[in-house]
């Protein structure tokens, strides 16, 4: 049987490197993805040329409806839209409500799925809002998604401003048969194999800034900490999610209220890695100096970008819903190895 799969977002580093482990575990599935342009279109077709793309906007809602009323899974990247996406998680929310009209139209008696990929700076959402939090401060808070999934709903339910983690909350309550799942990826690194975006944010622009300023950053005192994951790993936690849905299995632990993942491989504090882009920069002689500067935070923005909300803020799981529940491990290499590679390339792509 031929599987429907609507994607959205399908040439962003998540979304490239999901769909990457999706056609590579299962090419013969039946696969849509949404597509802004058709340069884009051509190029993920000449990547994957069993997939269908449909060339239109998020905020087609006509069009959006209509591909997700023919889908069995829709996996939307939100994450891969725009790095607002994750600030205040409710970009693009037209397309959001245009999934749930559709997915409610299917003719099935088989419930239907909705993996829906968020960001881990849902778990700094107390920080950002209290007026005392000093970006780079430390924090002792560590959220489970399995033994503390009613912390992290609460979590979602007491900001408004996540409003798309709210919305597929809301879908989940309301309609059963529309199976839902948020992942919330942390620090992500490693070089994507999607057809589109193979670089992440927050590793590259630290060695970047780090080349470019003769010296590495951090906000503060650099003493928060996130999570971190290689791309590959999360490509294969995605995949996990989307082989459960596509094989029908509808546990209650894996979906709806209880269908939240994070996703963890280890966790670092940005001094750290500020201190060992710096060490491994000047291995390479890129720069003199190994030295961190501190930010101040009030102006740490001019120098990188949504620098408290990415750099400044804690924000630490304990990932062990997928790895309990379906078995997923972390395959890829650490962040450390990572990091020189990391630091190479920012200065390749200056040249």
């Amino acid at each position: 049987m031929l599987i429907e799969n609507l994607r959205t977002g399908a040439t962003g580093y998540i979304g490239g490197q999901a769909l990457r482990e999706i056609t590579r575990a299962h090419p013969g599935y039946s696969i849509a993805a949404l597509i802004r342009s058709r340069e884009t279109a051509e190029r993920i077709s000449d990547t994957f040329p069993k997939v269908r793309t449909v060339v239109g906007d998020l905020d087609d809602a006509e069009l959006v409806e209509r591909e997700a009323s023919e889908a069995n899974v829709v996996l939307r990247n939100g994450a891969d839209l725009n790095i607002e996406e994750d600030l205040a998680a409710n970009k693009h929310m037209k397309s959001v409500e245009s999934i749930y009209r559709g997915l409610k139209k299917k003719q099935s008696s088989d419930p239907v799925y909705w993996i829906q990929i968020s960001g881990a700076s849902g778990l700094a959402a107390p920080e950002l809002a209290s007026s005392s939090f000093v970006p780079g401060s430390a924090s002792s808070d560590i959220y489970d998604d399995l033994s503390g999934i009613d912390d992290i709903r609460a979590l979602v339910r007491a900001y408004p401003s996540r409003a798309v983690d709210n919305y597929i909350l809301d879908v989940a309550a309301r309609n059963p048969s529309i199976k839902t799942a948020l992942v919330w990826p942390p620090v992500i690194y490693g070089t994507g194999e999607g057809p589109g975006n193979q670089r992440s944010i927050q590793v590259p622009t630290l060695a970047r800034v780090a080349v470019e300023r003769g010296h590495p950053v951090k906000v503060g005192e650099g003493l928060n900490r996130w999570n971190n994951i290689h791309v590959g790993d999360l490509g294969r936690l995605i995949g996990s999610l989307a082989d459960a849905a596509l094989g029908g299995d509808q546990r209650q632990e894996l979906w709806g209220y209880n269908g939240i993942y994070l996703s963890a491989a280890g966790e670092m504090s940005f001094a750290d890695l500020s201190e060992k882009i710096g060490r491994a920069a000047r291995e390479q002689k890129l720069i003199s100096s190994e030295e961190v500067e501190a930010l101040d935070p009030s102006s740490a923005d001019t120098v990188l970008p949504f620098a408290k909300v990415f750099y400044g803020t804690n924000a630490r799981g304990k990932a062990r819903r997928a790895t309990e529940l379906f078995g997923w491990k972390s395959h890829e290499e650490v962040l450390d190895a990572e990091i020189p590679k990391a630091v190479a390339e920012e200065a390749r792509r200056r040249t």
